[in-house]
């Protein structure tokens, strides 16, 4: 597509425009949104294992340091094995819900579309001079700067509220125990980190926010490229022509496989052909193909050709044609004419049969023979 001034953009993307977006790697994004997320994630988890983090590090505390016998003995390697087993225990859970939160997060900007050549190397995105221009650019500076300005700000007040109301109970656990006075600390700690992720998380939604619009803007297109992608889908009338003669062959070879398979052609006697195959192990005839005008000129050509009986039935061909879709049975008040029609079918089978035999009946001299039911 050509390029265009912003000011011509005028109208909202297509859904075929904010396909090809996504998969060229835009989509409105927050920088800080997986970051926050999975910090939310992180504290959230401590909170619900504070009691065993707390239970897990006062047993190796008091078995190590309370009755040092491992120390005294020399055993510091066995000291910290199990130093290393505590860390682990410690960490794993957090690391891995911050992980699982961090890719949800990006799943849910992005969506779960696979594309390889995103993660290939591309040098548009690794270019370290346009890199360095897009962020050295006023705009992005000032963008970079305010958003930098506005966490600074955030966390000065969240600190600066909590340590405002914490501040008497800590200057009093001086003279406290121990075991509280980590307690409440950490809990002092916990609560600041709560709300500084939860303020965090709100700068993050106004990010994400004013880059939807940004998103929106770039994405919007001109009325000639709604034009220009309308006869791009529409595709070349040479394309089209040439699909739909194949979905005409396509269409004729099923026929040709219906019609060498079935029993009888019932037609009228030029304007409707509807071909019976009949099983008796399957129960009622079934309808398995039918066509008008040229389809049914087009089917009595084969039923000849594969030497299927073409018996002329208008009232039963239109009553067929109508009530009957293809590949359902032949409902049950028609039972009694397609019951007369096959019999006789069966009558001209008997007689060709004889015939090839040298039996005195004569050979019908062709497969088609106009019916009507008594």
């Amino acid at each position: 597509m050509s390029e265009h001034d912003d000011s011509e953009k005028t109208e909202e993307a297509t859904p075929e425009r904010r396909r090809r977006a996504r998969e060229e790697g835009q989509f409105p994004r927050s920088k800080d949104a997986q970051a926050v997320a999975a910090s939310l994630a992180v504290l959230l988890a401590l909170t619900a294992l504070a009691t065993e983090y707390g239970t897990l590090l006062s047993t190796y505390t008091v078995q190590h340091f309370g009755e040092p016998y491992a120390l005294v003995h020399g055993e510091v390697g066995r000291v910290f094995s199990e130093l290393g087993g505590v860390v682990l225990r410690l960490l794993v859970p957090p690391a891995c819900i911050a992980v699982a939160m961090s890719l949800l997060v990006g799943f849910a900007e992005a969506g779960i579309e696979p594309r390889l050549e995103l993660v290939l190397p591309k040098w548009s995105r690794i270019d370290p001079l346009a890199r360095l221009r897009e962020l050295l650019s006023p705009k992005q500076q000032a963008v970079t700067g305010l958003l930098t300005l506005a966490r600074v700000v955030v966390i000065g007040v969240v600190s600066t509220l909590l340590l405002r109301d914490a501040f008497p109970l800590l200057a009093r656990l001086t003279r406290a125990e121990l075991g509280a006075a980590v307690h409440e600390v950490l809990a002092v700690a916990m609560r600041f980190s709560l709300w500084a992720t939860l303020a965090l998380a709100g700068l993050a939604a106004i990010d994400y926010f004013q880059s939807w619009l940004r998103h929106e803007r770039s994405i919007r297109m001109t009325k000639q490229e709604i034009k220009e992608e309308h006869h791009q889908q529409e595709g070349d009338p040479r394309v089209r022509a040439r699909q739909r003669a194949r979905a005409r062959e396509l269409a004729r070879r099923g026929l040709a496989t219906e019609v060498k398979r079935a029993d009888v052609v019932i037609a009228n006697p030029t304007h409707i052909s509807v071909v019976l195959r009949y099983r008796p192990e399957r129960g009622a005839p079934v309808v398995s193909a039918k066509g008008y005008d040229e389809i049914a000129l087009y089917i009595r050509k084969l039923a000849t050709e594969h030497g299927v009986p073409v018996v002329e039935n208008r009232p039963l061909a239109r009553a067929l044609a109508a009530s009957v879709r293809v590949g359902r049975p032949v409902p049950v008040e028609l039972y009694a004419a397609v019951a007369e029609v096959l019999a006789f079918v069966y009558r001209l089978k008997t007689a060709r049969l004889r015939g090839r035999r040298g039996a005195p009946a004569a050979r019908p001299r062709h497969a088609s023979r106009r019916f009507e039911p008594s």
